[in-house]
């Protein structure tokens, strides 16, 4: 069909809808003028017109940045006979003195512009019929374009929806994220709004936007439509790949409306969470498979880190704490003589047998705060009952009991800090048999070391696949969840992004730490960069995760069709994932740059090349992506000498400001450039007989929004030859 003509001169409603738009945008401005206006904010005494006046400020500061856009699209309904245009934003406002008001995007009227759903049945009142969809393009309180995405009256589906997708990929790419409130696809769309109180894996290719939808969920998930499912912001926490990233998304809730979430990495949680900030985490497997030639070291490093991240770990631990508690409780009791106002002391008396039945009780109720504080908890509940103490004497006998009971906990729990207690159980083989979980061949893995040629660091360190079994420690001692003050208590909502690369162990711990039903994770079994620690697939993660829905978002918005392309044929050797579709979105031919393997300056100048290339196009956000981070380094200083400036990116610390960049496929892995150079585009590189390489290989190829560079000193890799 034939898309409705979205030039100005042209559309019929053009001056109609940029009308509205100026009387929209006078009504939200006399709306903020009466908030800030304190005079008017008047209560009943100066108590609450200062709350009132405090409320009123709030509400305008939210309401002020969307004055510039007030809304992006709009849907003419039919309700009850009744017609009447409902105008959707990213911030909702309601005019009480006109027909100006705009509902929000995230609520369950705006959730109608994306889809393709011509009725819908709300809650509360009529079923309503769309007869008009439309996109309003709107920059700085000015209408630029009109665009009808549907019209009941002139055919149904115009075609529009596509125009305006195209028109936004083919922008340049910048150092933020790509704002897709304006132009979701139906299938992001009902990914993004699956049922609240669902666990929900996103499974998409690189480019399908997941993460973008994973951050626009979490803000529905704050919307009070959600009910009992309401997640506070303050009480979520997404958990990124990496430091750069994660300050990358950092920078991008406070924009979508959400500010005060934790933003960190899964090592920056664990260690926080462990009391041990300062520790220094090593990920020594992922090393060895960079550096390592040796195709038997490095299946063994594979399977012990596959291993230590396996389901069955945490009641391997489990067993593992139980024996040790049952041996600290052999011999101790509790005899104590306790005051309580008007009476005459009273002996209380916790015999070893006692003692030993309460643990036993703790460790079926597998208390979120632990072990060592559910013991406290039933010694003092079953002290207050046993005495039967009036509450108000309760506080004066539990300081009573504080002393003797710290004592005795102590000697149970003693010595068990997360890292000594993992490393203990990981390096006895009777500790580790004493669940009969694992296997003899198993048992002599875990008690093998594969990396013995990896150095570590002389501070004190973790490994990252050790991680897991220190926080299981951690979980069934001292709790795992958030601190809220000195009370624990679950997550609300997790966002995990890249969650091919969490161990089913850490997918079960984290669900333990949130509140059942509340995780969204985001990822690719495509780009399982860190195998090793990650899922063999997504039937592994649901079992830990009970009810969660797999969601399969089939299109990649990312890159032309000629990059799509050409990432295809490389994940295609290795592809577990449904086919995904590319937008039919035509760019630049996929630019290959060769030169004698012994060419004097080897691939150094294709790569100044390529830059000038990539620059001479109009870009300017632009990587070079390399194998390893010492070759980032490496470059960055030899391209200097060929008059190319590039901004190393080689460890966490470093941030994406945008601009000329050069950084590993491992850091490169969830950003987007508008273009990319792939430097050391060959089989010496990346081992066309190893899938890891080729999964690296599909990575590093799959970062271009328009452009893309393949170079190579000698024959570039036969996979993008």
């Amino acid at each position: 069909m034939p898309v409705a003509e979205s030039r100005p001169e042209t559309h019929p409603d053009f001056e109609l809808e940029s009308e509205h738009l100026s009387q929209t945008v006078s009504a939200m401005i006399r709306q903020i003028e009466f908030w800030e206006d304190r005079d008017r904010q008047m209560g009943a005494d100066l108590e609450t017109s200062i709350i009132l006046g405090d409320q009123a400020e709030e509400f305008a500061a939210m309401l002020s940045p969307h004055v510039h856009q007030p809304f992006f699209g709009s849907l003419k309904v039919r309700v009850a006979g009744r017609e009447q245009t409902l105008y959707v934003g990213k911030h909702g406002f309601r005019d009480v003195k006109g027909p100006y008001s705009v509902v929000s995007w995230d609520s369950e009227v705006g959730s109608l512009f994306y889809s393709d759903a011509l009725g819908w049945t709300p809650r509360r009142g009529s079923a309503g019929v769309i007869k008009r969809r439309r996109q309003l393009d709107v920059h700085s309180k000015k209408l630029l374009r009109v665009t009808d995405l549907y019209d009941d009256e002139h055919g149904g589906d115009t075609g529009g929806r596509e125009e305006v997708l195209l028109r936004r990929l083919q922008e340049d790419s910048t150092a933020g994220m790509r704002d897709v409130v304006e132009t979701l696809q139906p299938e992001q769309n009902a990914a993004m709004r699956a049922p609240a109180g669902t666990p929900v894996i996103i499974q998409g290719a690189a480019g399908s936007g997941k993460t973008t939808i994973g951050f626009h969920r979490l803000t529905w998930m704050t919307n009070p439509d959600r009910g009992v499912h309401r997640a506070r912001p303050e009480a979520c926490m997404v958990l990124m790949p990496n430091r750069v990233l994660a300050a990358y998304a950092a920078r991008i809730l406070p924009e979508l409306g959400i500010e005060r979430v934790v933003v960190t990495t899964p090592e920056a949680w664990a260690t926080g969470l462990l009391g041990l900030e300062k520790l220094e985490v090593t990920d020594r497997t992922l090393s060895l498979l960079l550096t390592d030639r040796d195709n038997t070291r490095r299946a063994l490093a594979w399977r012990k880190a596959k291993l230590l991240g396996d389901a069955r770990m945490l009641d391997v631990v489990r067993t593992h704490l139980w024996g040790k508690f049952n041996a600290g409780l052999a011999g101790q009791s509790i005899r104590e003589s306790i005051e309580v106002r008007g009476r005459e002391p009273v002996v209380l008396h916790f015999p070893e047998t006692e003692l030993a039945a309460m643990l036993r009780d703790v460790f079926a109720a597998d208390p979120l705060a632990g072990y060592r504080a559910g013991m406290r908890r039933a010694i003092e509940t079953e002290a207050l009952s046993r005495l039967n103490v009036p509450e108000g004497e309760e506080a004066g006998v539990l300081r009573q009991l504080s002393a003797p009971l710290t004592t005795f906990l102590g000697r149970v729990f003693a010595s068990t800090t997360p890292i000594t207690e993992a490393r203990r159980l990981l390096g006895s083989a009777d500790a580790l048999a004493a669940s009969s979980l694992l296997t003899d061949r198993e048992i002599q893995l875990l008690l093998t070391d594969p990396l013995s040629g990896i150095p570590t660091p002389r501070r004190a360190n973790a490994d990252v696949t050790e991680l897991p079994v220190m926080l299981a420690v951690q979980a069934f001692t001292g709790g795992i969840g958030r601190l809220d003050g000195r009370t624990l208590e679950p997550f609300d909502h997790v966002v995990l992004d890249e969650a091919q690369d969490y161990s089913p162990l850490l997918y079960a711990l984290l669900g333990r730490a949130t509140r059942p039903g509340h995780i969204t994770a985001l990822g690719d079994l495509n780009q399982g960069m860190h195998g090793y620690k990650g899922p063999s697939s997504w039937e592994a993660v649901q079992a830990q995760l009970p009810g969660a829905q797999v969601l399969t978002l089939g299109r990649t918005y990312r890159s032309t069709r000629q990059i799509t392309e050409l990432g295809a044929r490389i994940a295609a050797t290795y592809n577990r994932a449904a086919a995904v579709q590319g937008v039919d979105r035509d760019g630049a031919e996929v630019q290959r740059y060769t030169a004698p393997a012994d060419a004097p300056h080897g691939e150094l100048p294709l790569i100044a090349q390529a830059v000038k290339d990539a620059q001479a196009a109009g870009h300017k956000n632009i990587a070079i992506v390399t194998r390893r981070g010492v070759d980032a380094d490496r470059l960055a200083e030899a391209l200097r000498e060929f008059d190319t400036d590039a901004q190393p990116i080689t460890t966490q610390e470093h941030r994406f400001r945008g601009g000329l960049v050069i950084l590993p496929v491992n850091l490169a892995k969830g950003l987007e450039f508008s273009a990319a150079i792939v430097a050391s585009a060959n089989a010496q590189t990346y081992d066309e007989s190893t899938e890891y390489e080729r999964r690296l290989l599909y990575v590093s190829a799959s970062r271009a929004l328009h452009w893309l560079g393949l170079v190579s000193a000698g024959e570039l890799h036969p996979l993008i030859a």
